[in-house]
């Protein structure tokens, strides 16, 4: 039997800690203790951060959970997106704008605007394999986005729109729009005279401001050399690259790299430890693979190393934390 491996992409950062602190207090609200630390400073937080969180809610088997968890996310949660969305001046300016700026905040999925002689379409896509997380996911994220279309539009208008869902309806969501469901594609279909309608929270002195600060956010994102390292951690071989080898991928010296890393909150063996932690994580719950594997995987000479290395992590030796899952 093969073992189970995590997918590279679960090392990004992809969604923003403001969902997952609801998405904690959901958990609580259900008795359920959790220990999760989030990355300082506010970064995106990577599927393998918030991985012990969605097994503790069990979405795997309990993928309904997402509309709890969409439901309770208010606009102030999207940040400069969310204003951004309501001060549009129509419906489908909205539908452009979180098509725009949702990458910010919701990394699961693209998100992308298109339309014909009927209607206008928010379509989501995912945008990396999250296998038995998707339907929680994408469940969560449909929820919380098109409840912001909903909400510039009116619930009168809403009740034109037609939202397809990728998902089975065996739990029904309780939403104006016209449910259809097993669908090939998760999306949002409205008519033109409704996207056409202005919205009740027009702000044009809004909007232009929200806008800078969404342009701002997404091209620190993109250029984030924070996730460009966490991408390459480790490498498509599974080599951990020194300090001088990730400078030479990225084009730039040992010291500029330094730099700019400090410039982000962060060194570079903040991150190393990051990413090793992570997958420490990840080998010991999924696989049998002994004690001394795992240390050369994560680069160590032997399991001493690798133990003390965790327990600084983590606050337990490999073993401890093996036997208490």
């Amino acid at each position: 039997m093969n073992e189970p491996t995590s997918p590279a992409a679960w090392r990004e950062g992809v969604i923003h800690p403001a969902y997952v602190r609801i998405a904690i207090a959901l958990a609580e609200r259900m008795g359920l203790a959790v220990e999760l630390r989030l990355p300082e400073g506010g970064r995106m937080v990577s599927v393998l951060d918030v991985l012990p969180l969605l097994e503790k809610l069990d979405v795997a088997h309990k993928p309904y959970l997402g509309i709890d968890l969409g439901s309770l996310i208010p606009a102030s949660a999207h940040g400069a997106m969310g204003y951004a969305v309501v001060s549009s001046a129509t419906v489908g300016e909205a539908m452009h704008t979180l098509a725009r700026y949702a990458s910010m905040r919701n990394r699961f999925f693209k998100y992308r605007c298109e339309s014909d002689d009927e209607e206008m379409r928010l379509v989501l896509e995912p945008r990396m394999p999250l296998g038995p997380l998707r339907t929680f996911c994408e469940i969560g994220t449909a929820v919380s986005v098109f409840k912001m279309i909903q909400g510039v539009a009116g619930d009168e208008a809403a009740a034109h729109m037609h939202f397809d869902a990728h998902w089975s309806g065996e739990v029904p969501l309780n939403v104006p729009m016209q449910m259809r469901y097993a669908q090939a594609q998760t999306l949002l279909r409205v008519p033109h005279a409704i996207a056409r309608k202005a919205t009740p929270t027009v702000d044009a002195k809004l909007y232009a401001s929200a806008c800078r600060s969404c342009e701002e956010e997404l091209a620190a994102i993109d250029g984030s050399l924070v996730s460009r390292l966490r991408a390459m951690m480790p490498s498509e071989q599974q080599d951990w690259p020194s300090l001088k080898e990730a400078a030479e991928r990225l084009a730039m010296s040992p010291r500029t790299l330094i730099r700019r890393l400090v410039a982000e909150g962060v060194t570079y063996q903040s991150l190393l430890d990051e990413a090793k932690s992570e997958m420490a994580c990840w080998l010991l719950k999924n696989t049998q693979l002994p004690m001394s594997a795992i240390a050369e995987r994560l680069g160590f000479v032997d399991d001493t190393n690798f133990s003390r290395g965790f327990r600084r992590w983590r606050g337990c030796t490999p073993l401890e934390y093996r036997k208490s899952l």
